[in-house]
């Protein structure tokens, strides 16, 4: 059963077109007050990660997207992706069934991969009432792929809410809800994971490495989060590098991680249900895997599949700005030192604040949403990218306060 959400606040946002609008003020609006914002993040996700399972810290900390994306009905409200988990953004009346989806989602997280997953929603006024900012836009990617940006220090106080860090109220997902009901629920809400697809091998970089690179403001009052954003973007770009995917390099696999996965989330179990849905992702990617080979004019959930790895290059996930700039990007080796040799002088001069992760390949996490025309593919680095760059920075902000 879905739940339409009736508030436009965010559909009515002016809308940006490609990524480089995510800079342009005039797209922003103050979120309203009586909004919500929901978080999740893989506990321990370092630990995980150090032992080689980055793929199931990328997929707990995604999932929960495709549980509340068919809650609504569509993929078109505010989420960002960071690794080792996700914050939502979404009118306050979706309250409890948000926090029963997440709850739901930890339980299906721990069930399939044994991975602990903290989940939390916090009311907008209550960032608010501690002094927090947040505005968001909306920026036109693609015709299947409109992508949220914000900016403001309200994402960051939600971070240290869902981890303890910070004071204010934070509703927790298994820990009740906070509406009282008049009657007893005789029926809760279940996470429905159809949509959910990790079909893809690791993505080997095509210039050798793949950055996770994340950038914030640093502490000085003088210092402009914006004008960073923009100098240290102007200087990628400059620095030469690529899409961290290529249509060669796209591979797909039906008996990978990636697949099982999906399968136990889409079956909620290892029954019988769950070996039909085994071989049924074996033979629809043996049957893309011909339609590619043949480009035969099939389509498929509102798409070409001879056109698939095209399509995910285009709706992929690989540039945000949410109060941080986080962008995956291939580069050679070269590159990189030139990129991380600007990011040092920014810091020294500006205080900016930055993280960065490399490997030599990404790992792609795809919601394609069964009813409705919409798509995203999340795109990290592997063997840890953004949580990797996330420890970096917070390392770099802790040493920074020190002097």
């Amino acid at each position: 059963m879905t739940q339409q959400i009736d508030d436009d606040f965010y559909r009515a946002l002016p809308e940006g077109t490609g990524f480089t609008s995510a800079f342009d003020s005039s797209l922003y609006r103050p979120v309203p007050e009586h909004w919500i914002v929901a978080a999740t993040d893989v506990t321990n996700s370092t630990v995980a990660i150090e032992a080689g399972r980055y793929k199931d810290v990328n997929i707990a900390g995604a999932v929960g997207t495709i549980a509340i994306a068919n809650h609504l009905g569509s993929l078109d409200f505010p989420f960002f992706f960071g690794g080792d988990g996700m914050v939502f953004m979404l009118p306050g009346d979706v309250l409890e069934a948000v926090l029963e989806l997440l709850d739901d989602t930890k339980q299906m997280v721990k069930a399939t991969s044994g991975l602990e997953l903290r989940a939390g929603v916090v009311p907008v006024s209550e960032l608010y009432r501690h002094g927090a900012d947040l505005e968001i836009g909306r920026i036109r990617i693609t015709d299947r792929y409109v992508q949220a940006v914000a900016r403001g220090t309200g994402m960051e106080m939600v971070d240290r809410m869902l981890k303890g860090d910070s004071g204010g109220s934070m509703f927790f997902a298994g820990e009740g809800t906070p509406i009282a009901q008049e009657e007893p629920r005789t029926r809760r809400v279940r996470a429905n994971f159809n949509g959910f697809s990790c079909r893809w091998q690791d993505i080997p970089s095509s210039r050798g490495e793949t950055l996770s690179l994340i950038v914030q403001a640093g502490a000085d009052p003088g210092s402009s989060l914006e004008a960073a954003q923009k100098r240290i973007f102007a200087a990628i770009e400059d620095a030469g590098h690529s899409h961290p995917l290529t249509v060669e390099t796209q591979t797909t696999r039906a008996r990978g991680l990636g697949a099982r996965a999906e399968a136990k989330f889409r079956s909620r179990s290892r029954g019988l249900l769950y070996i039909i849905l085994r071989v049924m992702i074996w033979v629809e990617v043996t049957m893309v895997r011909f339609v590619v080979w043949t480009r035969l004019p099939i389509r498929a959930m509102g798409k070409k599949l001879s056109t698939v790895r095209a399509d995910n290059i285009e709706n992929s996930d690989v540039r945000k700005l949410d109060g941080t700039l986080k962008m995956v990007v291939s580069v050679s080796p070269a590159e990189r030192e030139k990129i991380v040799g600007e990011l040092q002088h920014l810091h020294e001069t500006t205080g900016l604040l930055y993280g960065y992760h490399v490997s030599d390949r990404a790992v792609m996490t795809c919601l394609i949403h069964t009813n409705h025309e919409n798509e995203v593919h999340f795109v990290d680095a592997a063997d840890g990218g953004y949580a990797m760059a996330a420890r970096m920075l917070k390392k770099q902000k802790a040493e920074t306060k020190d002097l």
